[in-house]
């Protein structure tokens, strides 16, 4: 039977659940557990009884696993309903579920908790994280920090060749199946290891000039005698934000780990910066692992997730403009800026006068003198 015809059912009404052979096997708490039920919008009909031959509701995991297809996320629960844009979950991929179904369909949460639907055939268990209704504590929140977690995770490579055996400092191109980056560096460095930032760009359109874009940091590098790595996302943005996945992330680590193999890094001194996207995606890589990233650079960012909520936290330099539309400075703005500090982070927090939505070219020169003149405490800016 399927699950939806026992919605609005009390619990006592509802036959007890059966274990499924192809499902891992969970143990079942002591406590009374009211056991998963479907929630629907009011505008989809709800079949208030059940067939007789109907069999009992099955288990609907935190975690799903897509099967052996690419499966496209929908709006709303149904193939006539409009797609979401870009976001294709790929055979493999762990998806978040929300707890809701509505027939044969399952609403999947994403990065920053946008929702969307699937066919729950498309899925397997995935079995970690538990399952929606099992009395674990805070089993949703525990399962979505663990996904997320899991997705900016970064690594550095250890035991990197000695500096004079790497290849000589000149800035270079990377290339990785789909993915790209480019690498500035200083055209006369001075001794030693170098700084490095990663700088990543917000939403994008699909023809742009990437080249373009990234060559503005080029005279940053030989200006504050840093290594700018400058990576592109393969879709319209980060992955991450689209579907809660990371094979930009994966292209982004790899990147970092080329650059410090080819040129000799201080892993002291790893900044990360972003815009809009970027910005989000950069101050959430940067609570994920402060170990790496100790300094965030940031300009109107939409949201962060910290995943990793006792470790130490980055200096942050944050920015927006006044006159921002999407990001304003009171629904968005401040209430980030003060999240941030509650969580511990040393925060710089510049409101631009006039400024909208985009960057400023001023941002640039702020946020590397913020980083390169070592730590502030908590302060505000408020140009002109």
């Amino acid at each position: 039977m399927n699950p939806a015809a026992w919605h609005g059912q009390r619990p006592s009404q509802m036959p007890m659940p059966v274990r499924v052979s192809h499902f891992p096997q969970v143990p079942q708490s002591t406590s009374a557990v009211t056991h998963y039920r479907v929630v629907r919008p009011a505008a989809y009909p709800v079949r208030t009884a059940a067939p007789a031959h109907a069999s009992p509701p099955t288990r609907l995991w935190r975690m799903l696993r897509v099967g052996a297809a690419a499966v496209q996320v929908m709006e709303e629960p149904s193939m006539q309903s409009k797609r979401l844009p870009w976001v294709v979950q790929q055979p493999g991929d762990v998806v978040l579920t929300s707890g809701r179904t509505h027939g044969d369909w399952v609403e999947l949460l994403f990065a920053h908790l946008r929702k969307g639907w699937a066919p729950l055939s498309s899925f397997v268990p995935h079995g970690l994280g538990g399952y929606h209704g099992d009395g674990l504590y805070d089993g949703a929140n525990r399962a979505i920090r663990q996904h997320q977690s899991e997705m900016l995770h970064i690594h550095l490579e250890p035991n990197l060749p000695e500096p004079a055996l790497r290849a000589p400092s000149k800035s270079f191109h990377l290339q990785k199946e789909a993915w790209q980056a480019y690498v500035w560096l200083p055209e006369l460095a001075s001794p030693g290891p170098l700084p490095l930032l990663v700088a990543f760009h917000g939403s994008r359109p699909m023809d742009w000039d990437f080249l373009s874009f990234a060559e503005r940091w080029q005279k940053d590098a030989s200006a504050y005698q840093i290594a700018v790595l400058v990576p592109e996302s393969v879709g319209p943005t980060w992955d991450y934000l689209l579907t809660c996945q990371r094979r930009d992330m994966d292209f982004i680590e790899y990147a970092i780990n080329q650059t410090r193999c080819q040129v000799s890094i201080d892993d002291q001194q790893i900044a990360i910066m972003g815009m809009s996207d970027g910005a989000s995606l950069a101050m959430s890589m940067a609570l994920r692992n402060p170990g790496i990233f100790r300094t965030a650079l940031v300009q109107a960012t939409g949201f962060f997730h910290d995943t990793a909520p006792d470790t130490l936290k980055p200096r942050v330099y944050m920015e927006y403009g006044t006159e921002d539309k999407l990001f304003g400075p009171d629904t968005v703005a401040r209430p980030t800026r003060d999240r941030l500090r509650d969580l511990g982070c040393p925060v710089e927090f510049a409101m631009i006068d006039g400024a909208g939505h985009m960057v400023q070219e001023e941002f640039f020169g702020a946020a590397l003198d913020f980083w390169l003149g070592g730590p502030v405490a908590n302060t505000e800016k408020f140009k002109k």
